[in-house]
């Protein structure tokens, strides 16, 4: 796989997209950049319509290369197979209906496995999940995460040919094997509790309680911090909550808001009826994690192109430091690695599970033919 990282992004980013493209046996671009004021200008997204292969990508906190993380620049990889790239607009819309687009015209039977972005501010994004899943099941491997910026508000953020795109999802097919882990690490604190009144991402009460004032208590008693609204965002990135699930470790939820009639915000979907329980965690656990993620994505059976890295900002704000020691235990391989830090990841876990998760490691690697 053909890789480069250029510091600057938005139109300063173009020599690089033209370079790579015209490279012998690049059949696609994966393109992963920091935010920057002329992503969404009109000489960027003509670049990105000119350009001889198909794009995919989008606009992330932060991208990997070359086992660090950075705030600022862009990798561009050359994808030695063409993708089969659906823009999937609408998804905000709690009407829409996606699944005649992936049964008719996002892959082909070859493909193994698929790239998915989303805009990370969108609120029908389990239901694209669901409905990908449906149509998909476990035919082929899925890894991506959402598209955007930690500001509470939709911005373009998806890379195509037809420009950048927001409130969409982006699905690119490819045909090159793979293998992918997903591993979190966060630890039980209390509970579970049920969920007794939701919406979407919008948790109101668990065991008909203010899903605030049972959060608090947890937090308080485990913590040995006090929480206030004030300082809710900060203590939330070290006590997650967990959605139950049968044979496989808990879907991480991201709370980040603390509404009026004492009701919370998270990045993704919190189902009314589901059990979930509050977590905690440790550096070590959370970076044994991510090593466990890699070592169940590389075979020792067959040589990997490239590893594909995608795990969560709110990780990094929580790790700190100790980021560093992440971001080795995913580079532990002669693979070159690349990747972003997503806001939510997208990945089907080795039993079977898609979906979409926070907080969480998710590791691919691309196999060579």
């Amino acid at each position: 796989m053909h890789i480069q990282y250029h510091s600057e992004t938005g139109t300063q980013l173009v020599p690089t997209l033209q370079s790579v493209a015209v490279e012998s046996a690049v059949e696609g671009l994966l393109v992963l950049s920091t935010p920057e004021e002329t992503i969404a200008s009109t000489p960027f997204e003509t670049a990105l319509a000119e350009l001889e292969v198909p794009v995919i990508g989008g606009v992330f906190p932060e991208v990997v290369h070359q086992g660090d993380s950075t705030e600022q620049g862009a990798v561009v990889a050359g994808l030695s197979t063409r993708p089969t790239v659906t823009v999937v607009p609408g998804l905000s819309d709690p009407h829409s209906s996606h699944s005649e687009q992936f049964d008719s015209g996002s892959s082909t039977e070859a493909d193994e496995t698929a790239f998915v972005f989303v805009d990370a501010h969108a609120t029908e994004i389990e239901s694209f999940i669901d409905e990908l899943f449906r149509s998909w099941g476990v035919e082929r491997n899925v890894l991506g995460g959402g598209a955007g910026t930690l500001d509470e508000e939709s911005q373009p953020c998806l890379f195509t040919r037809d420009g950048v795109v927001s409130d969409s999802a982006l699905v690119a097919t490819v045909d090159l094997a793979s293998s992918i882990g997903v591993k979190h690490g966060w630890q039980y604190a209390d509970g579970p509790f049920r969920v007794t009144d939701s919406e979407g991402p919008r948790l109101r009460t668990l065991d008909d309680e203010p899903a605030y004032d049972v959060y608090r208590r947890v937090v308080e008693a485990n913590g040995e911090t006090e929480v206030t609204v004030d300082n809710f965002f900060e203590v939330a990135k070290s006590f997650p909550f967990g959605i139950s699930q049968l044979n496989a470790e808990k879907i991480v939820r991201d709370p980040f808001k603390v509404h009026d009639d004492g009701s919370l915000t998270c990045f993704g979907d919190v189902p009314e009826g589901e059990f979930i329980s509050v977590l905690q965690g440790e550096p070590d656990s959370l970076v044994d994690a991510a090593r466990g993620a890699r070592k169940n994505a590389i075979s020792d059976q067959a040589e990997a192109e490239a590893v594909v890295f995608f795990d969560c900002i709110s990780r990094a704000l929580y790790l700190q430091s100790a980021f560093d020691s992440e971001l080795a235990a995913v580079d532990e391989t002669s693979e070159p690695v690349i990747g972003a830090l997503t806001i939510g990841e997208i990945a089907n876990d080795r039993e079977g599970h898609l979906d979409y998760f926070n907080k969480t490691a998710v590791v691919g690697a691309l196999m060579e033919r």
